[in-house]
């Protein structure tokens, strides 16, 4: 099901800071918990010279798999938004419902449906990015991971990378669900099975089929070992996909944007915005 509104002006919760006269708000549903997925898109102007058809940024909030962080959705849409994205917020499954892989599923077909959908939603099919924070992070990865991974291959029924992300972003990210994991995570979305367990720990499947990586962290992040990023950076080092890394001294998990209606201003740590987009401006046209 696809809903769709037009909203004037730029947003009821962040206003004047978009700068566009008007944006759409769809919501689809997806997954097998139909769970939403809720667009932020881009007014089509009818003169040639200004930009119609985007990249487009799926957000998957953190919250251990046991919330989604309300911090980490609208102000993060409405961020890449503002820099040109059609963006789109992933409210996965939680607590008992992150058992099955059903989170990686869900962020599989929200994928299929926005690049089956990418002429309504005018985006660039091929320049569909996503970006999660902590165990968003972790969901975000692990499609970038395992959407070729024969388990995913097998539930989703996508074989030909139709699902794959084309660039990725991690903020603080839980990675493994061995040594370094985060616990509240791996109960909720391994229920301590082995076999997900080992598929789910993604340090152990990176693979030269990947798409590019951003990454950043703290080191005295308390809630989620740094060790989780610096095992997923080697991986990738070591498979060849491309990634840049960014390690902060000091700053305390799920910062979010960096900014007051984001928990806490810090400007140092906050620098990762703007790398982010230097970033993506490698391998995106937004």
């Amino acid at each position: 099901m696809l809903r769709e509104q037009d909203v004037g002006g730029s947003s009821p919760l962040y206003p004047n800071i978009l700068g566009v006269k008007s944006m759409r708000i769809v919501q689809l549903s997806v997954g097998p918990k139909k769970v939403p997925l809720t667009g932020y898109i881009h007014d089509y102007n009818e003169d040639n010279m200004l930009k119609n058809i985007r990249s487009a940024m799926i957000v998957c909030p953190g919250g251990g798999y046991e919330k989604v962080s309300d911090r980490e959705k609208d102000p993060v849409a409405l961020y890449y938004f503002a820099q040109g994205f059609n963006t789109f917020i992933l409210d996965y499954s939680i607590k008992e419902n992150a058992a099955d892989l059903n989170p990686l599923l869900e962020l599989s077909d929200a994928f299929v449906q926005i690049r089956n959908k990418s002429s309504v939603f005018c985006v660039n099919p091929t320049e569909i990015a996503v970006i999660g924070f902590s165990a968003g992070a972790h969901l975000a990865a692990s499609l970038a991971t395992l959407y070729n991974h024969p388990t995913v291959i097998e539930k989703t029924n996508v074989s030909d990378g139709y699902n794959s992300p084309d660039a990725t972003i991690l903020a603080y990210p839980v990675i493994s669900m061995k040594e370094y994991a985060h616990q509240g995570s791996k109960n909720w979305v391994t229920k301590n099975n082995n076999e997900l367990i080992n598929l789910l720990s993604l340090e152990n499947h990176v693979n030269n089929n990947m798409s590019p990586i951003f990454i950043w962290h703290t080191e005295d992040d308390e809630t989620v070992d740094v060790q989780n990023s610096m095992l997923y950076v080697n991986a990738l080092i070591k498979n060849k996909v491309p990634c840049e890394f960014h390690l902060f001294p000091n700053g305390e998990h799920g910062l979010s944007m960096c900014t007051t209606d984001c928990y806490k201003v810090d400007e140092h740590v906050g620098q990762w915005k703007q790398l982010s987009l230097n970033w993506l401006h490698k391998y995106l046209s937004f």
